[in-house]
């Protein structure tokens, strides 16, 4: 591998009532019988102080596409003794949250999702409380479960689920015995989890959660002694996991949380662990394991439920108490299925099904399959099966499957959208002082939409005898024009309505308003920002927005913007139209259209100069209707932000003899607003450190370096006069300390003249170095001090070729003859190669080929994607290959190392999805493309045959099934890619800054920075590049573009610039410039770097 620097949804159930008890009241006694809170948050917060805990806590996402990252955070938890809190979707804590962390006094809060689910927004206001943010998140559900994971010490266990309902079914028993709960999908081990596994040796036994539907044998037998705890249903595996646990659990108390929504119970886990009291999970109904827990429920015990009672309600906990399950309501079954738009069926089943996730639509015409997806309700007893446009008009059949039970399909005809009702909704007609009258309408399809805005409603024809009426998304405006009758002399005014490709009409007689106007009430309510920025004197970009009530004359609610802009009486302030009245003249309230809809009206705030303001000010906004209401809103116009406080913080790691790194701090304005931008903290006298602006244009603080050890000062003084000092301590100059062999790089049974290779992270990767106070060493560029030498304790057996170190360098080890052999590699100083600085050890068996007696093949976990014809496939197309390697076996199962080019031929049984891309030679030799499918067709698959001459000299057949996905390839990740090994090139520790030698050619005219240029070809990939790994595992797809940022660059577009593929033009990178460059993913993701040439 290349060495690289990197850069459901939780209920908010109205009607809870949050339960009133002291902190810690509980801690040591009865734990009530519910706890809850209005909000998920709340819950949550409950749940915690019964914990007694503080100190530390866990944060996870209430957000539905946030919870999966949280789901193993339990056994976490209780290790650490820390609560687990919850924040939502957007860029605020959750102030209930918020309020807990203070109370809680927490130091540290680990964070179980990445900045796309939990907003850095968020962290930072995290950090500003002087709580240090430690991010668990991964690349996907199972890399964050490892990460959790890692966090715990002293493993001889692991549970192991797929579905979110197991997972929270074994989060308690888990959490009380330290043992680490890993994500797995159905039929593969994530290559996460196996690594984890692999370097966690004492890890012995382990526990599979759910049956063979959620977790295959297959992804069993590659755990380590596993147990499986498995119901037919969800709810069924939570019943059997009580169960087989039950003699480590105590039944003194019991909670019920709901298993659909899954919050509740993933907050409750660790309260659930303190007493090794299970979790009964709810569907609304009391589960049939209520019958075993009223068995082992103690006398005086206590049945808690976790949440309120819309999730849980008393019925529920009561029949846990009596052990009363709730009776069968019969076999799932669907009772109506209809067309609800033009693009979308209705299914309505008799119950909730116990997995939304078994339950399969397929919709067709006649043969041709309709993609869809559904949407499913609250209750979960009503699916919408939506298709992405309008469908055709004609019968379709709608089939319903259960998992493998088939509930029935549905014929249902689809007709063309049409008008069906127009509706003129206005009982008045309005007039403005202009003599333009204004009405509304709205109008409805066949199956009750509204498609006013639509562009079917654009065939509608209005009339009046008053003037002429012109319709737009909902608006009449009736103009008199030639007429010239003054519209307010008017008792009525009749209006009708037509729709010629349809036929359907309305008519309408308004009474005209007696006073000019178009509003009849409007209210100003709060002022808003989205970056949730305050109002501050010479903050002239920011801009916020009145958030507003206001009714026409007839009384309807409205957000129009001809209504509004009519209705108010505003002004024209230096050019600006539209203005309402502001105290402070350098406060501009203004109505203007909605950004997000061009039809609505907004009131935008700015604030237009810099008064240079001594303290905060009182500013009165007012909105007057010509009908003669009033509206005030009172808002603070804050005096400028400047940087009052700013507190040093002693960094967790070393810093060693001629190092810079970063010191931690936090900084926040007179308005103890946090400040991270490095214009916000001009002003500010260090001593013994710098401050740098970042690329996004947040600020790091580094040490300044030092050429000997010991205390460092480091201070600084703000314009305040505020002063923080911190003293570390200068560690001795770091050196290689220590070497590590990653064993799974290597195979370690061989056949004669089988070959591998290892290194320091250019290539193959598997060595790599740490020093003595353990940071791992960049060996692939750098200054070329240490090398790692390889010695075979038998040359005749095993022989190692080639020296490990800084550049293209690496370590050849080849089978020479039957037999075992050490190798040893042995890290050396350059300059004392006879000075084993520290060694490791791998032993081969080199296998005879009468002992290999099988051969196996890789399954392929993953499907291809299938994006371009095979006769027009790319190099961009052939990374997303299927690529699995062919190993020999012994009569023991060892896989064993095949050399030569065993491989004769491989083969796929559907060449119309599939083609072979590469067969013949060695044991990797066998690569397979997918096509393009066709319309409508979403996946294929396909058997792969590989053949092989034997050891023995007959030819072995090995096949395996491959998959092909259409689904578009789906960014994770972005990131910058930089090989250190290419001499001229290097990277700072946080992967964003980048030097380049100018006259290396590394960063050339024509060279590309993104995987692939525009054509699919990798031939003119630079060594520093952009690539995006999406759900495939892979890194082909191609980006949204890549762009140079000028703000960061000084040299010209003419010396050095990028096209949108990545291809740089230009005449050429100057020694001394500097060019600044973001790639975007076509979902949004953005990673920028920084070059410096020299």
């Amino acid at each position: 591998m290349k060495k690289t620097k990197k850069a459901l949804a939780s209920l908010a159930i109205a009607g809870m009532s949050l339960t009133s008890v002291p902190f810690n009241a509980f801690a040591a006694g009865t734990v009530p019988t519910r706890l809850s809170g209005t909000t998920a948050a709340q819950t949550a917060v409950a749940i915690a102080e019964q914990t007694g805990w503080t100190g530390t806590a866990i944060l996870a996402s209430s957000a539905s596409y946030g919870m999966v990252d949280a789901l193993t955070a339990g056994p976490l938890a209780s290790y650490l003794k820390a609560p687990i809190l919850l924040t939502g979707a957007g860029n605020s804590l959750d102030a209930d949250t918020k309020a807990e962390l203070t109370k809680l006094n927490v130091k540290t809060v680990y964070v179980t999702s990445g900045t796309a689910v939990i907003s850095q927004a968020v962290l930072d206001q995290i950090s500003a409380m002087g709580i240090t943010v430690v991010p668990l998140g991964g690349v996907d559900r199972a890399a964050t479960s490892v990460n959790i994971a890692k966090k715990m010490v002293g493993v001889t266990k692991v549970a192991v689920a797929n579905g979110l309902q197991d997972a929270l079914s074994i989060a308690a028993v888990a959490s009380a015995a330290n043992e680490p709960i890993l994500l797995t999908d159905k039929d593969a081990v994530p290559a996460s989890v196996s690594a984890y596994l692999a370097a966690n040796p004492g890890i012995t036994s382990s526990d599979v959660i759910g049956g063979t539907v959620i977790i295959s044998d297959a992804v069993k037998a590659a755990l380590p002694s596993a147990t499986r705890h498995a119901g037919t249903t969800a709810y069924d595996t939570n019943n059997q996991v009580i169960q087989d646990f039950n003699s480590s659990l105590d039944f003194n108390n019991v909670y019920v949380a709901n298993g659909v929504t899954g919050i509740d119970a993933l907050a409750g886990a660790p309260l659930a662990a303190q007493t090794k009291s299970p979790i009964v999970l709810t569907d609304g109904t009391v589960p049939a394991v209520a019958t075993f827990v009223h068995s082992k429920l103690a006398a005086d015990g206590v049945v808690t439920a976790l949440g309120g009672s819309v999730v849980v309600s008393d019925a529920v906990r009561t029949g846990v108490i009596n052990g009363t399950p709730a009776p069968a309501q019969g076999n799932l079954a669907v009772t109506s299925v209809s067309a609800i738009s033009s693009s979308s069926f209705k299914v309505v089943f008799n119950q909730a099904p116990a997995d939304t996730s078994k339950v399969t639509f397929t919709v067709q015409r006649a043969t041709t399959p309709v993609t869809v997806t559904t949407t499913w309700n609250t209750a979960k007893t009503e699916a919408t099966v939506s298709s992405a446009s309008n469908l055709p008009e004609g019968s379709y059949t709608v089939a319903v499957k259960n998992d493998t039970t088939d509930l029935g399909t549905s014929t249902v005809a689809v007709s063309p959208q049409k008008i069906a009702k127009i509706n003129i909704t206005s009982t008045k007609l309005s007039i403005t002082s202009a003599n333009i009258g204004y009405a509304t309408y709205n109008v409805l399809d066949q199956y009750g939409n509204d498609i006013t805005t639509s562009s079917l409603a654009n065939s509608l024809t209005f009339q009046s005898g008053a003037g002429t009426v012109t319709a737009d998304k909902g608006l009449l405006k009736l103009d008199p024009g030639a007429i010239g009758a003054n519209l307010i002399q008017f008792a009525t005014v009749t209006i009708t309505g037509y729709d010629s490709t349809s036929g359907v009409s309305t008519n309408a007689t308004l009474n005209t308003s007696s006073a000019l106007g178009t509003l009849s009430n409007m209210t100003l309510n709060t002022l808003t920002n989205a970056d949730g920025k305050v109002l501050t004197d010479g903050d002239t970009s920011s801009v916020f927005y009145i958030d507003y009530t206001a009714t026409d004359v007839s009384g309807n609610a409205t957000k129009d913007y001809n209504l509004v802009v009519n209705g108010l009486i505003t002004s024209t302030i230096n050019g600006n139209q539209n203005c309402l009245t502001s105290s402070n003249s350098n406060v501009l309230a203004q109505v203007v259209t909605d950004p997000s809809d061009s039809s609505k009206a907004a009131i935008k705030v700015t604030v237009v100069s810099n008064s240079n303001l001594a303290m905060d000010l009182p500013v009165t906004i007012t909105a007057m209707s010509y009908g003669g209401t009033t509206s005030t809103l009172n808002v603070t116009l804050k005096k400028a932000a400047s940087v009052d406080t700013f507190t040093l913080m002693a960094p967790a790691y070393d810093i060693a003899v001629n190092e810079q790194k970063e010191i931690p701090f936090t900084a926040v304005d007179q308005n103890g607003v946090a400040l991270t931008k490095y214009s916000d903290l001009s002003g500010i006298t260090f001593t013994g450190a710098t401050l740098y602006p970042n690329i996004d244009g947040t600020a790091s603080l580094k040490n300044n370096l030092k050429t000997i050890d010991g205390p460092d000062v480091i201070t600084a003084m703000t314009p305040t006069g505020k002063y923080s000092s911190i003293t570390i301590n200068i560690q001795k100059a770091a050196k290689a300390d220590t070497l590590s062999v990653d064993s799974s790089v290597l195979v370690s049974s061989m056949q004669v003249g089988a070959a591998q290779k290892i290194d320091l992270g250019y290539d193959k990767g598997g060595l790599s170095v740490k020093d003595q106070y353990g940071r791992v060493v960049d060996m692939t560029g750098g200054a070329d001090t240490y090398e790692v030498q390889a010695v075979s304790s038998d040359n005749a057996i095993v022989k190692a070729v080639g020296i490990s170190k800084v550049g293209q360098n690496q370590t050849n080890i080849t089978a020479v003859a039957a037999g075992t052999a050490t190798v040893t590699f042995q890290l050396v100083a350059i300059s004392a190669p006879t000075v084993v600085i520290d060694s490791k050890s791998v032993t081969f068996s080199v296998i005879k080929d009468a002992d290999i007696q099988g051969y196996t093949m890789d399954t392929v976990a993953n499907p291809i994607y299938a994006n371009a014809y095979l006769s027009d496939i790319s190099g961009r197309d052939t990374d997303y290959h299927a690529n699995p390697k062919i190993y020999g076996t012994t009569a023991s199962g060892t896989k064993v190392l095949l050399g030569g080019t065993p491989i004769i031929g491989a083969y796929v049984d559907n060449t119309t999805d599939f083609a072979i891309e590469s067969a013949v030679g060695a044991y990797d030799s066998v690569k397979v493309d997918a096509g393009k499918l066709a319309n409508n067709v979403t996946t294929s698959t396909t058997n792969l045959t590989v053949t092989l001459l034997g050891t023995d000299g007959a030819v072995h057949s090995l096949t395996t099934p491959i998959k092909s996905s259409t689904a578009a390839p789906v960014a994770s990740t972005i990131v910058a890619n930089v090989d250190t090994s290419v001499n001229g090139v290097s990277v700072s520790s946080d992967g964003n800054t980048v030097t380049v030698s100018a006259a290396s050619g590394v960063l050339a005219p024509n060279n590309v920075m993104a995987r692939f240029d525009a054509a699919g070809s990798s031939k003119k990939r630079a060594a520093v590049y952009f690539y995006a790994l999406d759900q495939y595992g892979q890194e082909g797809m191609q980006l949204a573009q890549i762009v140079k940022v000028a703000s960061g660059s000084t040299l010209t577009d003419d010396q050095f610039n990028v096209k949108s593929d990545g291809t740089i033009t230009g005449s050429g990178a100057v020694a001394g410039g500097t060019v600044t460059l973001s790639g975007i993913t076509t979902n949004g993701l953005v990673k920028t770097i920084k070059v410096i040439f020299n």
